[in-house]
This record gives C-alpha cells, sequence and structure tokens, in this order.
C-alpha cells in the first residue's frame, strides 16, 4: 500500500467544509482529519481545550470525601465532593514537583501525593507540606499554593469540565437536549457497572460517528437490535452553536416488556407513556454519548488518546430502586454479556474502517438519510475548526 502524502492542517480542516448541510450532498471528512498526528495536535487546541469535557456522573463521588481521578484532554484531574457537598474539578498534578496524585476512586478528608506527602483538601488547597522550613513557612505555601481548579458544571447529574475559564456556559447549548432527558431523571440514578477498553486502534470521531448513526445497525448488529430498527429513527435538526446531536428511535416492544436477548428491567418509575416507546441517543461533543433507556442509561466517555488511539469507559445506570430488584445481580451479568456481542462488533467495525482511511483509496462517500446525525457532527466540529487558529500552540502534549 502507498501511503498518503502529509496534508497541511489548513488544508484538511477547509476540507470539513464539503462534510456539513444536508445529506444529500454532504460528503463524509477527509481522511487525514482521522489519521493525521498534525490534525490531532490541532485537535487538542481547536476541539478538547475549548470544548466542555463529560468526566464522570455525580453517582461516582456520591458522599462527602469521594474523589475520583479522571484524564481528559490529556489533563490529569480529580473529581471531588468537599464536606460540604460541591463537586470540584482540580487538577491532579501536585504542585511541588509536578507528580500525579494516585489512580482510581477514593475517599477522605484529604488528597496527598505520595511522593513528599505534600497534603491537600477536597477544594484543592493545600493542608501541609512536611519538613519545608526553614526554608519555607508552611503557612506561606498555604497562602499561594493548591491544586488549580477547573470550571465545572453538573447538568443532569454528569460532571462537565473546561480547561478555559472564560468560557460560556454548558447547559445553554443543551437545552434542547435536557428538556428531552428531564422525564428519565439521570440525576437520579446511579452507576451500576463499568467496562472500560483501552488503546483501542481508532480515530475518536469513528467511535462518535458509528454511535450517532443507525445506518449499520441493521447489518452490523442483526438479531440485536430488531427491537429499535432503524426506520423508526427521527432526526432532531442541529442549530449553530449548540452543544449535542440527538436522535429518538423509537421501539417495537416498549420498555418493561419482554424482549428477546435482552434482560428487562423495571422501567424508571413515573416515566410518561410516550417515552416508553423510545430510546434517546445523543453526543454532548467530544467526550461523551448517551444511549437513554425507558429502564435506565448506557454512558460512554470517550477519551482520545492520539489520532489512532482511543479509550472507552461504558457506564450502565439505573434508578437505586432498579439495584434493589430481586435478582438484579442477574440481570446485570446478563447486561454486561451484551457487551461482547454489541459493544465489541462496533469496535471491530471501527477498526476497519480506521484501516480503511489509512488506505491511498480512503474515501469521501456519501451518506444515506440514515446517518443524518453525522453532518451534524461535523457542523459542530467545524464550528470549532475555524474559530482556532491553524497554527495554535499545543500547550501540553498527551500523556
Amino acid at each position: 500500500m502507498t501511503s498518503r502524502v502529509a496534508t497541511p492542517v489548513d488544508d484538511i480542516r477547509a476540507g470539513v467544509r464539503a462534510s456539513v448541510g444536508d445529506v444529500a450532498v454532504a460528503r463524509t471528512l477527509p481522511a487525514e482529519a482521522y489519521t493525521s498526528p498534525a490534525f490531532f495536535d490541532f485537535e487538542r487546541e481547536a476541539v478538547f481545550r475549548r470544548s466542555w469535557l463529560y468526566l464522570c456522573h455525580e453517582s461516582q463521588v456520591a458522599h462527602p470525601g469521594d474523589h475520583l481521578a479522571v484524564e481528559a484532554a490529556g489533563e490529569p484531574l480529580l473529581v471531588t465532593r468537599n464536606e460540604a457537598g460541591r463537586i470540584n474539578v482540580l487538577s491532579a498534578v501536585c504542585q511541588h514537583r509536578g507528580y500525579v496524585l494516585p489512580d482510581g476512586a477514593g475517599s477522605g478528608r484529604h488528597l496527598r501525593c505520595p511522593y513528599h506527602f505534600w497534603t491537600y483538601d477536597l477544594d484543592g488547597r493545600l493542608t501541609s507540606a512536611p519538613s519545608m522550613a526553614p526554608a519555607h513557612a508552611v503557612d506561606e505555601l498555604r497562602a499561594c499554593i493548591a491544586l488549580p481548579r477547573l470550571r465545572s458544571e453538573v447538568w443532569h447529574g454528569m460532571v462537565f469540565a473546561h480547561l478555559d475559564p472564560d468560557a460560556a456556559p454548558l447547559a445553554p447549548t443543551v437545552e434542547r437536549l435536557g428538556e428531552v432527558l428531564a422525564p428519565y431523571r439521570i440525576a437520579d440514578m446511579v452507576v451500576a457497572d463499568t467496562v472500560t477498553f483501552d488503546e483501542l486502534p481508532f480515530n475518536w470521531k469513528n467511535l462518535l460517528e458509528n454511535a450517532l448513526e443507525e445506518y449499520h445497525t441493521t447489518y452490523v448488529h442483526k438479531g440485536f437490535h430488531e427491537n429499535v430498527p432503524a426506520h423508526l429513527v427521527e432526526h432532531a435538526d442541529y442549530q449553530p452553536g449548540e452543544g449535542a446531536i440527538h436522535r429518538l428511535a423509537g421501539m417495537v416492544v416498549k420498555g418493561g416488556e419482554p424482549v428477546p436477548n435482552r434482560p428487562t428491567f423495571p422501567v424508571i418509575d413515573g416515566l410518561p407513556e410516550r417515552e416508553r416507546g423510545y430510546f434517546v441517543f445523543a453526543a454532548i461533543p467530544p467526550l461523551c454519548f448517551l444511549a437513554v433507556r425507558p429502564d435506565g442509561l448506557k454512558l460512554l466517555r470517550v477519551e482520545p488518546l492520539a489520532a489512532d488511539r482511543v479509550r472507552l469507559e461504558i457506564a450502565f445506570l439505573f434508578p437505586p430502586s432498579t439495584l434493589e430488584v430481586p435478582g438484579f445481580d442477574a440481570l446485570m451479568r446478563r447486561q454486561l454479556e451484551l457487551v461482547d456481542l454489541v459493544d465489541r462488533p462496533d469496535i471491530e467495525t471501527n477498526t476497519r474502517v480506521y484501516r480503511g482511511l489509512r488506505s491511498q483509496f480512503a474515501p469521501r462517500g456519501p451518506y444515506s438519510p440514515q446517518e443524518a446525525s453525522l453532518p451534524q457532527l461535523n457542523q459542530w466540529l467545524l464550528e470549532r475548526y475555524l474559530s482556532a487558529p491553524v497554527d495554535a500552540p499545543v500547550v501540553r502534549e498527551a500523556l
């Protein structure tokens, strides 16, 4: 195979203009928008550092003292809930020598760096720095040193952060999606289990595109997607400046009724009759995708690592009452078995698409009406691509 000649970032960005608009005229993104390391570096500044980044659901830091380590846009972060119950998003980089505080989840009144035992409270304030005297008085260090705090919002129970302290709020940009999600009471749900796939060999946009379009479900998921067939999908329109893309997928068998090859969880208490007959599929790019069901939520967190690498976390959320249903553990095991039957084929699909995009014969093909969400995603991307200078410096390399 002959390798492609490197395409300048500005040419790739200009080529995205042909990927927006009506599906009758829009073409798929230029292959280099996925495969070019230089373009991925550009996206770090144009997209990741200029967008609201989904980090976790607030049930993952449910109690005062809880904290969770996450990574977003190459930045190690900590989501904490302080003693007053307020959620903070902090840099996980110790302000002494740059040690990244430990990964995972925990609980306690303080965050301690294992390197030299510098310690911070849950708001990021320095509380102790042993053996710094007499060169430095601890009170003076406390007055000027803290873990950097990011701007954050909790929206429908989901924690988002922005690397720009002056960014416009998230909520007004996702207001229409918020109205659609309101009956499901996502903020009241809890994470029952998670599955993580690391070092997936494709671009982050491949993952979001596959999740957003229903065209492939008839073929890749034949036998597992018949209850939510492609022909029952209703696409919402996308308005410039919005922060979300979504579609409604009609169900043949409504929520709460048995479906072959699927566990039957209780319907969300009080869910209106109309919502019992729909899935909601939505992206809040760049890191968040939701599959909202009448019984719960499948929540994807996308973590771009490089042009050809991405990490994926899948969380399954339900109302607390569902976790108390007799036999819930068995139902959850069946739900996790579907990861192998549904999500792994998507991973294989994205892997093979990325291989094709690296070919000299990679297409810029037409979209099906069943891919109407993808020109909308491209419009969201283009707005950010055009708002950033092509030579914008990358603040830090991804870790």
